[in-house]
């Protein structure tokens, strides 16, 4: 893909970033443009990433990983322009709110822009599409944490510019980029009130997660204690996303959260389908670290069609939770 510097400046900085986060490169995410206003990022289809057998649609999950990492480049590229300085600035807050599901066996591309710079907190806005960014899937919008730029480190300073930058044009891309093709890939159509039966006479849910991809791609389980299960997010190298700390990547955190309250849904109301997910809003509390995550949900609302579920997610201590996370769900 040929880009021109004279209109995306900064393509090879935001590409360098996203290159850098484990769990990116595992999604196979492709920077297409950036500047100091705005990141469009493509993901490719695969199979790995379906959160509905039935329908071969990819998780929420995914989409919101997409849109919390064009954000977050879109912030690296602002602040970058604004101030001649690298920062790595951690999601505060993110809501995606979802229009339509995304085709399968096709892309979905996020743009995203930062519209506004205060001197503690960037403020994004972003679009998930597929076709036309007239026709989107998904609206975003979030808000991202300023740090010290010495808080990134050299190593890191380095890997995302080659060499201390003095000038805008130190960042400027190359003049091709290679850009593989996507692979195609087709969920098969399963009888999902079948495995949700199953799964429940068996009392064993992890029937259930093993016929979503998107489960084994970010390596979630699940228990059962009584009338609780609680949902288990093991550390794994894949889903980092800040590789300093090292974190786990703000879009798995919400992806692990999101699957956790379908699952929760289909086990106590019973639903033959698996719900779609409506609105996902998340709160990041603390830095999720490199190791084993946990959740648990409650619904807080059930209605004739939609259904408001609340979920709460902690590591080492159930007190000090790392994020809290509301969403509703279309059930009917």
């Amino acid at each position: 893909m040929k880009v021109n510097p004279d209109f995306f400046p900064l393509t090879q900085l935001a590409t360098r970033f996203v290159d850098q986060l484990a769990q990116c490169r595992r999604l196979n995410l492709r920077v297409h443009e950036a500047s100091e206003h705005h990141v469009l990022i493509e993901l490719p289809y695969a199979h790995e990433l379906v959160g509905y057998p039935d329908t071969g649609v990819i998780h929420g999950g995914v989409i919101t990983t997409l849109m919390d990492t064009a954000s977050g480049s879109a912030v690296v590229c602002s602040i970058f322009d604004k101030y001649q300085a690298l920062e790595l600035s951690p999601t505060l807050d993110l809501r995606v709110d979802y229009m339509k599901p995304a085709d399968p066996n096709k892309p979905v591309y996020g743009f995203a822009e930062c519209y506004k710079i205060s001197s503690s907190v960037a403020f994004t806005r972003g679009i998930a599409y597929q076709d036309s960014i007239d026709d989107p899937i998904a609206h975003a919008v979030g808000s991202f944490m300023r740090i010290s730029p010495e808080m990134i480190g050299d190593e890191f300073r380095q890997a995302l510019i080659g060499e201390e930058v003095t000038s805008l044009s130190d960042a400027l891309p190359d003049s091709e980029q290679c850009v593989q093709e996507p692979i195609v890939a087709t969920a098969p159509q399963l009888d999902v009130k079948e495995i949700v039966k199953k799964a429940t006479e068996l009392n064993d849910f992890s029937h259930l997660l093993s016929h979503v991809p998107y489960t084994d791609f970010i390596g979630m389980s699940v228990e059962r204690f009584g009338d609780e299960l609680v949902f288990r997010l093991p550390a794994k190298d894949d889903n980092i996303g800040n590789p300093i700390l090292p974190a786990i990547h703000g879009g798995v955190i919400a992806g692990f959260m999101e699957m956790s309250a379908i699952v929760q849904l289909m086990v106590f109301m019973h639903t033959s389908k698996v719900p779609k997910v409506v609105d996902f809003s998340i709160d990041y509390l603390r830095a999720g670290y490199h190791k084993d995550t946990f959740a648990e949900c409650k619904i807080t609302r059930q209605g004739r069609r939609v259904a408001n579920v609340s979920i709460n997610c902690w590591q080492t201590n159930r007190k000090k939770l790392i994020a809290t996370a509301r969403a509703h769900f279309l059930i009917d």
